[in-house]
């Protein structure tokens, strides 16, 4: 059984990262054995192999946060009806999806419900950025059709869930991105206003909403320029989630709008969602992503895939910084 680990941290990820042979997997009593038919390379990934993510290696160190597949064999107290179901493998950053088969706690699966034409490359990229869209859209305002919110990052993952949800419900997005090819992709999507970064930003924006208010404003640049752009048109008490950082910057609202507007700052982190959300709420989530993907509606571009044999390409291809989709790893050179 092959599978990809992290022998150092820090350095070039051809020198920190091998191929290795595990033997038979044994398995604890609350134990599933999956067999991992996609596995995406999130940036959050290149992050933990540098050792500067909220979760630490602990060496040797298996790799990828999450996947899809099947259960081939579970554990004394598991239920057997789940041998041959499809599920998702949630993050952990414990036990590492880019691999053949895996062997997770079934508290760390969530069975799924959709057919087998549902597309396994997109049903692998869920558990993390269209979980954090979603709980972006539902856990820090009540949203209803017709109203705006406001996000910048507009083209990333989490951007491109956003989008698709908020359409789904009637929600109306403006959308800030830095550059016009990057405008046209977001326009694509179904984005109602988009607005490419630049001079006099703020006003464009405002522009843009004529006359109306942003209920919510999603952060994934913590530009400060760009973040002030959005507060400007942001009602007053409104909120700001921070969901990423591209720039490396602290996230920050202006002053005068923090303590006069009562503009109120946030941040959304997955790994914080899944311990504390409920498991019952948590396979309602997953389950209703999960379905969306079955229709069509939720769909992220996949620049690649590769198989684990590739690994060093693949790691280089998931690296660059101008990419129009996400790479995966299906490891048995599945398509």
């Amino acid at each position: 059984m092959s599978r990809l680990i992290l022998t150092a941290v820090g350095g070039d990820l051809t020198d920190t990262v091998s191929l290795t042979e595990t033997p038979d997997l044994d398995l604890d009593p609350h134990d599933v054995l999956v067999d991992v038919d996609a596995a995406p390379i999130n940036n959050a990934d290149l992050l933990f192999t540098m050792g500067w993510f909220s979760a630490q290696p602990r060496l040797p160190q298996p790799l990828g946060a999450e996947g899809v597949g099947r259960v081939l064999r579970v554990g004394a107290d598991v239920d057997e009806g789940l041998v041959g179901r499809r599920v998702l493998i949630l993050p952990t950053f414990v036990h590492g999806t880019w691999t053949e088969q895996v062997v997770v706690p079934v508290s760390h699966v969530v069975p799924l419900s959709v057919g087998d034409a549902a597309d396994t490359l997109q049903l692998a990229m869920l558990p993390v950025n269209p979980a954090t869209a979603y709980a972006l859209l539902h856990d820090y305002a009540t949203l209803r059709p017709g109203d705006w919110i406001g996000l910048n990052l507009a083209n990333s993952a989490v951007g491109h869930h956003v989008i698709a949800l908020a359409k789904q419900a009637g929600i109306r997005t403006l959308a800030v991105v830095r550059r016009e090819a990057a405008a046209d992709q977001v326009r694509a999507l179904g984005a109602d206003a988009v607005i490419v970064d630049g001079a006099d930003l703020g006003e464009r924006i405002a522009a843009a909403l004529g006359g109306e208010r942003l209920r919510l404003a999603l952060d994934g640049t913590t530009d400060p320029a760009q973040t002030a752009a959005l507060v400007q048109s942001l009602e007053d008490g409104g909120t700001v989630v921070t969901f990423a950082a591209a720039t490396g910057q602290a996230p920050s609202v202006p002053l005068g709008d923090l303590i006069y507007r009562g503009i109120v700052l946030r941040a959304f982190f997955i790994l914080n969602w899944l311990r504390d959300t409920p498991r019952e709420e948590i396979e309602r989530v997953y389950g209703e992503l999960a379905g969306l993907v079955e229709k069509g509606v939720l769909r992220a571009p996949v620049e690649a895939t590769y198989p684990l044999k590739d690994y060093r390409a693949a790691l280089e291809h998931a690296s660059r910084a101008e990419r129009s989709g996400k790479v995966l790893f299906v490891p048995r050179d599945q398509g």
